[in-house]
């Protein structure tokens, strides 16, 4: 039997005495009812993905024009601390207020990784959260975990009205449907602000299979809205929804359900500035009455519906963002009074008094959190000891390579990215994979990769799931269901790919259907590996099939189309394997095999198998006869080659004795040399030191490890001691060692778009 914990509100007892004791706190007479126009103010956070430390972020045009710096620069955001200082200040600066947290806290950052949440819940509470929502990513560790860590840490409602819970008294069940609650009532100065809400559907498949082992049955969207909202409404002044649906969800559940008067949404990961005004009870129009309703479904119908109608209201639907970039503010102007509400056709007040206070007016702020926000030190405080875990458990700032111009996840075209790519020719290759083609999904991809010193800690930021390689055998006919369904599911997110590949070369047209009943996404122009003998080209009209895409112009090389009869390998993640997003048509095959080989480790090889940043100057005419790569040889001084990209490779580093050396070749090097490097804040060298053996190498690389480097004294208790730390660290002339051999993430590791996933019909 399941523990039927939605159904507990229905008692009225505990709400009334929910309602009498209001935040928590006794008070000797009741508090008078409000008449007429109130304040209302809404703090609202989302998705922080256990970003509780600052990190850096190479800023987008949106993310720039939302003020947190300026486009392509390099910016310090995020920091639980940082947020509370901003929530706090918020508070104080308003009478009314609440702090909503709308889920996913967890999962995304190193500190999840190694405290499996107890940071996230417990920095919440030290902030003075008022309600957290449950999201997909709290489950990440299992309900028990979960339920362990709430009930340990949280000092707030936590709230999921849509998910029905196991009994936690049965052997082996979560304490989840003990800690749960559907909804929670605040009394704030005679304001009865009621919060409902509605967990994570979409992103959790694995609780549509019966019995699942998170031991919760989905309940209907709408239909637990409308029940909610009806139960509440009578009871209390305002209603808001805190959910986790996404945008879409939370529009639709507007449009079909009446009395909601302003939702807080996330897991899109988006901003609405401003919010958006959508109408409820607006979904359906009845002409003969000439009225809208909506449907529910009759309980005494046998499975039936049953219409009500209602008049459209506006309704506030408003997300803040995601990774703790931003914390949003919602201010509202609410009102009980007709006088408020006039009619626009007859004069007649449209104010129905069964909706308590509805809001008059709104004002949204977005509040960036960059570094010249002050941080809370209670909050600080709380995470400090995880932080010095962390140090000791892991070395998170090991260093993985030197990224020059970074690495995006997202690409402008909407088809492959350049993180994307590297992330899957890495498991492609991987030694004990190397299979036909890799894919990967979009959306496990959580963060770019910033320019500067490549480490440990942000291969955890791009990868924070523990997710293996897994391979498999597919028949041509699965292939073709299987980017059949990619081409599906992008066309469905604004037509941008929810893939990435390597070993393959894809066309996604949204517009085509596979049948006239099925939905708009159709994969073609299909290929799988190089022709054998390989076919050169520039231009898909030089390969013997002129198809679209058919011509891998970065590789020189026309690709084989693929053989619906053909049998090929394919390297995953276990999380796609296991129908994860939808899948199904890889989690039915038989064939799998977990390498165990974790997707995180697999790129952190690949980059260090890379080479160091080098020059590589435009080939010189051949004057002599003997070819270009004769005459990048003569200009190098070592063995070397002139590329099909008109560059001269070579494998030799190139030594020098001073900078002059190095940038008569490319003014961006410098001569590293640990005799003539001179320390300070900008890394510098003497020309008139003798050079035993330097090499050149990327004065951005020098300067910013060394800079890197820095970091490690920068809490020193005083600034002779920051000064004796630094002399010893010698970070100039340990950071011009480093990048002698430090890999370099560039396009010679295959950090570009190439075109592999085109998309039609945008």
């Amino acid at each position: 039997m399941r523990f039927r914990r939605f159904l507990a509100p229905l008692l009225a007892a505990p709400l009334v005495a929910t309602l009498a004791l209001g935040s928590g706190c006794e008070t000797s007479a009741p508090t008078p009812r409000l008449k007429g126009q109130t304040h209302l103010t809404l703090i609202h956070t989302s998705d922080i993905h256990s970003r509780l430390y600052p990190y850096n972020l190479q800023l987008g045009q949106v993310d720039a024009g939302l003020g947190l710096g300026e486009a392509l620069s390099i910016a310090n955001v995020g920091g639980a601390a940082r947020i509370s200082h901003i929530v706090g200040r918020e508070r104080a600066r308003a009478s009314r207020v609440l702090h909503v947290d709308g889920g996913d806290c967890f999962q995304g950052a190193p500190v999840f990784n190694f405290f499996s949440g107890e940071a996230e819940i417990r920095a919440l509470s030290a902030m003075g959260t008022d309600a957290m929502l449950v999201a997909n990513h709290e489950f990440d560790r299992g309900a028990l975990n979960l339920g362990l860590q709430l009930q340990n840490w949280a000092s707030f409602p936590v709230l999921a009205a849509n998910y029905m819970l196991e009994d936690p008294s049965l052997p082996g069940a979560s304490p989840l449907g003990a800690v749960l609650q559907p909804y929670t009532v605040f009394n704030l100065d005679g304001l009865r602000v009621g919060l409902i809400g509605m967990g994570n559907l979409s992103s959790m498949t694995s609780i549509f299979d019966a019995p699942n082992r998170l031991g919760i049955t989905p309940l209907n969207t709408v239909e637990v809205a409308q029940f909610y909202t009806d139960l509440v409404r009578p009871l209390v002044d305002v209603v808001v929804f805190v959910t986790h649906l996404g945008l879409e969800v939370d529009e639709r559940m507007i449009q079909n359900t009446t009395g909601i008067d302003v939702v807080l949404g996330g897991h899109n990961h988006i901003v609405l500035q401003p919010p958006k005004r959508v109408r409820d009870c607006s979904a359906n129009f009845d002409a003969a009455e000439n009225s809208y309703y909506i449907e529910l479904n009759d309980p005494n119908a046998g499975g039936g519906k049953v219409r009500r109608y209602c008049r459209p209201r506006d309704v506030v639907l408003s997300h803040s963002g995601a990774f703790a970039k931003f914390v949003g503010r919602l201010d509202l102007v609410v009102s009980n009074d007709p006088a408020d509400f006039p009619s626009e056709t007859n004069g007649v007040s449209d104010y129905d008094p069964v909706n308590g206070f509805e809001v008059i007016s709104k004002d949204y702020r977005l509040f960036p959190v960059t570094e010249d926000v002050p941080e809370d030190p209670i909050v600080l405080a709380t995470l400090e000891p995880y932080a010095q875990s962390l140090d000791a458990l892991a070395n998170l700032d090991l260093l993985v390579g030197y990224a020059r111009d970074g690495s995006r996840r997202f690409s402008t075209s909407g088809g492959d990215s350049p993180l994307g790519n590297m992330i899957s020719t890495a498991m492609w290759l991987r030694l004990g994979v190397q299979t036909d083609f890799s894919l990967t999904n979009t959306t496990g991809i959580r963060a770019d990769l910033v320019p500067g010193p490549v480490t440990v800690e942000q291969m955890y930021n791009i990868f924070p799931f523990d997710n293996s390689i897994s391979k498999m055998q597919l028949s041509g006919v699965e292939v073709q269901d299987l980017f059949d369904f990619v081409a599906r599911r992008s066309a469905g997110r604004g037509c941008v790919s929810q893939v990435q590949i390597a070993g393959a070369r894809i066309v996604v047209d949204c517009t085509q259907q596979k049948t006239p009943d099925s939905p708009p996404g159709i994969a073609t122009n299909i290929y799988i590996g190089a022709r054998n003998p390989k076919v050169p080209c520039t231009s898909d009209a030089q390969c013997p099939d002129k198809g679209l895409g058919s011509c891998d112009v970065e590789g020189g090389v026309c690709w084989q189309p693929f053989d619906p009869l053909a049998s090929y390998e394919l390297a995953t993640s276990n999380y796609l394997a296991a129908g994860g997003s939808g899948f199904r048509v890889l989690q039915r095959n038989t064939t799998q095999f977990d390498t165990q080989i974790q997707q995180r480790d697999a790129l952190i090889d690949y980059i260090r198998a890379g080479e160091p940043c080098t020059i590589r100057p435009p080939c010189p005419a051949d004057v002599n006869g003997n070819g270009q790569s004769d005459e990048c040889g003569k200009l190098l001084g070592l063995p070397a080659t002139c590329t099909n990209d008109g560059v001269c490779d070579h494998d030799e580093p190139i030594d020098c004795k001073v900078d002059a050396d190095c940038q008569k070749l490319d003014k961006d090097f410098v001569c590293a040399c640990p005799e003539s490097v001179v320390e300070g804040d900008v890394c510098a060298s003497d020309a008139t030191r003798p050079c035993a053996a330097g090499t050149c190498v990327l004065r951005a690389c020098r300067d910013d490890i060394a800079a890197f480097q820095r970091t490690v004294c920068e809490n020193a208790p005083s600034a002779a001691i920051e000064r004796e730390c630094e002399q010893e660290l010698a970070p100039c002339r340990t950071a011009g060692e480093t990048c002698k051999y430090l890999a370099c993430v560039d396009r010679y590791i295959g950090n570009f778009s190439d075109g592999r996933i085109r998309m039609v019909g945008q």
